[in-house]
């Protein structure tokens, strides 16, 4: 007897579902689109977080692709050209340190 109940409330249960699926199915609209969107990609401005004689020593500012603070005493620098950088000029203008992680990009350490 409680077996009968229990497949009768499954079937009831599953009749249910699949009229309010079916109810939900009807109640959704299609969209039309009109007008495609079309996304422009647009450059990041290019701030200056270095010093004036760090640019310098770093082979200038059209030398350097990527500047980055990455801690509070830290800074990452990418190079375009790592044979320009002049580790002294950057010490003597007051960096504590230089990470050089490869030939193109390193870490300041101020």
């Amino acid at each position: 007897m409680v077996l009968v109940i229990a497949v009768i409330a499954l079937v009831i249960g599953i009749a249910i579902g699949w009229t309010m699926r079916g109810n939900q199915q009807a109640a959704i609209n299609p969209v039309r689109v009109e007008k495609e969107i079309q996304a422009e990609v647009v450059p990041a401005v290019k701030s200056e977080l270095l010093k004036p004689e760090w640019y310098a020593a770093l082979g200038g500012k059209a030398n350097v692709r990527v500047e980055e603070f990455i801690a509070s005493t830290r800074v990452r620098v990418e190079l375009f050209n790592g044979a320009l950088l002049n580790e002294n000029a950057l010490k003597n203008a007051g960096i504590a340190g230089i990470a050089k992680i490869d030939g193109t990009t390193l870490h300041l350490i101020m």
